[in-house]
């Protein structure tokens, strides 16, 4: 019987004049897809903590993790991520993007082209 690894993960919306944050992956999984600012929680970090490095790491910003808004389990060719998703305010730093992300832009309407449908965040 094999044990499929489950991964903690974290992602932020950060929403500013009604439009979401969104980072178009230059790596797979979903190489070329728009999604949150997100990823994979450490080993003795918090969900807040990983979610503040994560920004840190791909967006170059400093921000305020705010309250939980949703979870969802997601599926990758190599694992299952059960992602938490919190509200995140932007309070220091410009945009520089790690190689990570390809591009960024802030969305009032979600790409087709994205990982998950994140439109219920923007009501």
């Amino acid at each position: 019987m094999t044990h499929e690894k489950v991964v903690p993960c974290v992602d932020g919306v950060c929403i500013r004049n009604g439009k979401i944050l969104l980072v178009k992956r230059a790596t797979e999984p979903f190489r070329g897809y728009w999604h949150l600012v997100g990823g994979q929680v450490e080993e003795n970090e918090t969900l807040k903590e990983a979610l503040e490095r994560e920004f840190k790491e791909e967006t170059n910003l400093e921000v305020h993790v705010g309250k939980f808004i949703d979870g969802r389990i997601e599926k990758t060719f190599d694992r299952t991520k059960r992602i938490v998703t919190f509200e995140v305010t932007a309070s220091k730093g410009e945009i520089k993007l790690s190689s990570e992300s390809e591009e960024y832009g802030w969305f009032r309407q979600i790409p087709l082209n994205s990982v998950y449908n994140y439109e219920k965040y923007l009501r």
